[in-house]
């Protein structure tokens, strides 16, 4: 009996949300709709303005006419989606209204502020009811295997400057050091604004949901904590680069963060490992809380989580490069790392050396001082890593 009853309800809140889904679709189809109505008529009544304003020249009108089907385009293309959205949610709408599109009114960082979405960027706004897409980066690097192997070569057809060995700090579990002439590491940020929960110690200004432009407080300060470590106790000489890739566009974040790595590389050959540090994007929950944060004592830390991508030619040389480093970070710190991740059909750029990674160092739910509490932790991490490569070379 009582099984009966759990398939009675089942059926029923199957059929609830079939009727749901048929309603949303049905609110988006009138929205299109309306949307492209709108389009038509302020076509045609710009249009016939400009026929009356414009009654000399047949070639002036074609090349009116030229120019306002290329803008029409341009709106349909570049604004649609935000078009759609802002019919559809009475609260973006509004917002828009009172503050224009390139603007961040009182009302918009109110609403930020107490949902975590952006009304005027899309992807808040649907990640905000589909969970999946919280955790979503775009890879817009379309490259094939041989073209990867082609710019690794590019990028790596130098040999790097001769590196002296000395023995210091011999209370560390690494007694030598690098002191080399020309960088050997890459440290640079795919997701440069991503940053963490703001504090009463560490306030942090959003310029969206757990992103800011103060590199004091996103990952470009996580990187500089990194390179302080490798270049002060390793002897290890470290380029960081500081270019905010994911501003304004986040989509075309990677494409750029490529573009910075070639540039880099082929002006310094020396450079052999390559590490992207980014921190991770969770929901808001005490669970997710809980699993981004280690402690050791009264010490506090934020996870670390390395990331490699197996759509790349030299993906088995890169994973075990990470792996070297996961391990040496669980041997002098047990239980800071979350498992490695590979993943399918995504690249991250690692194609352009056998020894890059991706760093995830906690996540949006961490505070900036656990953050920095992990930074320690992976520059030593790194840093013996790369002593026991070089010395086997």
């Amino acid at each position: 009996m009582q099984t009966k009853w759990k398939n009675m309800i089942f059926s029923i809140t199957v059929v609830v949300l079939l009727i749901a889904i048929i309603q949303q679709g049905n609110i988006l189809m009138n929205n299109i709709r309306k949307s492209t109505t709108v389009f038509e008529n302020e076509t045609i009544s710009e249009t016939t303005t400009e026929q009356k304003v414009e009654k000399s020249g047949k070639n002036k009108k074609l090349q009116q006419s030229k120019t306002l089907k290329e803008k029409e385009n341009s709106v349909l293309n570049n604004d649609f989606l935000k078009i759609i959205l802002k019919k559809g949610i009475t609260m973006m709408e509004t917002a828009y209204k009172m503050n224009g599109d390139e603007s961040d009114g009182l009302l918009s960082s109110l609403f930020i502020m107490s949902t975590n979405i952006n009304i005027k960027d899309p992807k808040t706004i649907l990640s905000s009811q589909i969970p999946m897409l919280d955790s979503y980066e775009s890879d817009d690097v379309k490259i094939s295997k041989k073209e990867q192997k082609a710019l690794h070569k590019e990028l790596t057809q130098k040999p790097m400057n001769d590196v002296e060995v000395a023995n210091v700090n011999p209370s560390r579990s690494s007694t030598k050091r690098l002191d080399n002439k020309e960088p050997l590491v890459l440290i640079y940020h795919t997701h440069a604004t991503e940053s963490y929960t703001s504090t009463d110690e560490d306030p942090i200004e959003y310029v969206s949901p757990w992103r800011t432009l103060d590199n004091s407080k996103n990952m470009v300060r996580i990187g500089e904590e990194i390179k302080k470590v490798l270049e002060e106790e390793y002897g290890i000489k470290v380029i960081h680069d500081t270019t905010l890739h994911d501003y304004p566009n986040y989509d075309v974040s990677y494409s750029r963060s490529l573009q910075t790595v070639e540039k880099i590389l082929k002006e310094n050959p020396s450079i052999k490992y390559v590490f992207d540090v980014h921190r991770d994007g969770l929901a808001e929950s005490k669970e997710n809380r809980n699993v981004s944060v280690a402690v050791f004592g009264k010490q506090q830390s934020a996870k670390v989580m390395m990331v490699v991508g197996k759509d790349n030619f030299n993906a088995d040389k890169n994973l075990n490069f990470t792996k070297k480093i996961e391990e040496k970070m669980n041997e002098n710190y047990p239980g800071i790392t979350k498992s490695l991740i590979a993943r399918k059909n995504r690249k991250y750029n690692q194609f352009v050396s056998d020894y890059a990674t991706l760093i995830e160092v906690g996540s949006n739910l961490n505070t900036l001082k656990e953050a920095l509490e992990a930074s320690q932790p992976i520059g030593h991490a790194i840093g013996e890593v790369i002593l026991e490569l070089e010395q086997q070379e």
